[in-house]
């Protein structure tokens, strides 16, 4: 294992942003990999840790990208490999621990309600 980040990109115009520029501000190396392009993925378990960013896709998606991710998140957490997701990066997540992603019955866009106010969804019940 290195001691590098594997950052997974779901599609090209939606990179690393400012993580990518915290990660460089710490000199915090990582490697990107755009499957939106057809790059092959490196070893997950050979870096410290993995990342996967967002995307339109639904980890539901049975597309050769997406049932490919879900078996390499899958051998990374296997592997010990720390991981975060974002977004669609958090669904793979759910995903390939045997999880279920459905569509939450409330509209919203980002962290705001159509109407511009906070979006607040209560997972718990408490």
């Amino acid at each position: 294992m290195n001691n590098k980040l594997l950052i997974v990109q779901n599609i090209s115009h939606e990179g690393p942003g400012i993580l990518g520029d915290l990660l460089k501000e710490h000199e915090i190396r990582f490697e990107l990999c755009d499957l939106s392009k057809g790059e092959a993925v490196p070893d997950p378990a050979r870096f410290s840790g993995m990342v996967v960013l967002g995307g339109p896709q639904s980890a539901n998606d049975p597309t050769p990208q997406i049932t490919g991710e879900l078996t390499l998140i899958g051998k990374a957490l296997d592997a010990g490999v720390p991981y975060l997701g974002i977004c669609l990066g958090l669904q793979l997540l759910v995903k390939a621990r045997g999880g279920s992603v459905v569509k939450c019955p409330q509209q919203e866009i980002g962290f705001r309600e159509p109407n511009g106010e906070p979006f607040m969804l209560e997972l718990t019940g408490k």
